[in-house]
């Protein structure tokens, strides 16, 4: 699948997608709010940073998640983080080119912040597959299957 064919079809699912500038980055950014009494009166606000890439390397997606995640943290609103607010990260690059080291860091435990997931996400055009950390996260175990559900149900190739 060709990456603007696979950008245009995931922007079906939400009704306000942008573009930003975040360091070398010019992803679509995705912003939703979430809340549910289940998760203790918590509100999620869940920032979804989608880009292409030639190809990924661990060193690329380490540092394109940590800046989508330093620019969720800075254009967030309301009351600060943890204090009934979250914020999530999916920091989503597509490539037909994806190194093992990449695929490993996709897979492996997210970093741990205060109040705040960083999800790194990798798209694979050649074989239409959506690869991240697939086991429970434990630090947001409240959240972990909402979570997983929205970014299969929203970003898989389909």
């Amino acid at each position: 699948m060709y990456y603007q064919e696979y950008i245009n079809r995931a922007k079906e699912n939400f009704t306000d997608a942008r573009e930003a500038v975040i360091g070398d980055y010019c992803p679509t950014v995705i912003y939703e709010e979430f809340f549910k009494w289940k998760w203790l009166a918590t509100k999620l606000k869940i920032f979804s940073f989608v880009s292409y890439a030639e190809s990924i390397d661990e060193q690329l997606i380490t540092h394109y998640s940590s800046s989508c995640l330093k620019y969720a943290l800075k254009n967030r609103r309301g009351l600060p983080r943890g204090w009934q607010n979250g914020i999530v990260c999916y920091s989503i690059l597509a490539s037909e080119k994806i190194g093992l080291d990449a695929v490993k860091y996709a897979s492996s435990r997210p970093p741990k912040h205060y109040g705040a997931f960083e999800i790194p996400v990798i798209i694979d055009l050649t074989n239409n597959e959506l690869l991240f950390y697939r086991d429970k996260i434990i630090w947001g175990s409240l959240y972990d299957s909402f979570l997983k559900n929205f970014l299969i149900s929203n970003f898989s190739i389909r």
